[in-house]
């Protein structure tokens, strides 16, 4: 009799855990995109592709090179929307997180892309991301 309340205890225990372990994971993940978000963009990441994000905003974009994505070296990215056409001047990259933030005069609704160039060391150049937004 002893051992079966002990064994009802702790199965009443291991589901107590187990619920109280599953609580805890979902409210980790319903924080965690709000407090994952580097920027101080209001609304979240339109998108990352590969290693670069873009965030367009209030005739406002920001660019992150993403941390510990791509070769070290030397990069440059290409931004576009219908009747702008820009790149950014080099940048040296060492694996940490880059944040480049421009206004960009485009009323709301236009579509914004850009895309990250790395410098290849023997020559040309190789592309680490393209994502687009909507301002």
């Amino acid at each position: 009799m002893q051992t079966a309340r002990k064994s009802k205890k702790a199965r009443l225990l291991g589901r107590f855990l187990t619920t109280a372990a599953v609580l805890a994971a979902t409210a980790t993940v319903a924080v965690t995109p709000a407090s994952a978000t580097t920027t101080n963009l209001a609304k979240k990441p339109a998108g990352i592709s590969r290693c670069l994000g873009l965030w367009a905003q209030n005739n406002r974009i920001k660019l992150q090179h993403q941390s510990r994505c791509g070769p070290n070296g030397t990069y440059h990215i290409h931004v576009w929307s219908p009747g702008h056409d820009t790149n950014s001047g080099t940048y040296t990259y060492a694996g940490v997180a880059l944040t480049f933030d421009n206004p960009w005069p485009a009323s709301a609704g236009t579509n914004i892309c850009a895309e990250l160039w790395h410098h290849e060391p023997g020559g040309g150049y190789s592309s680490w991301g393209l994502p687009c937004d909507t301002m």
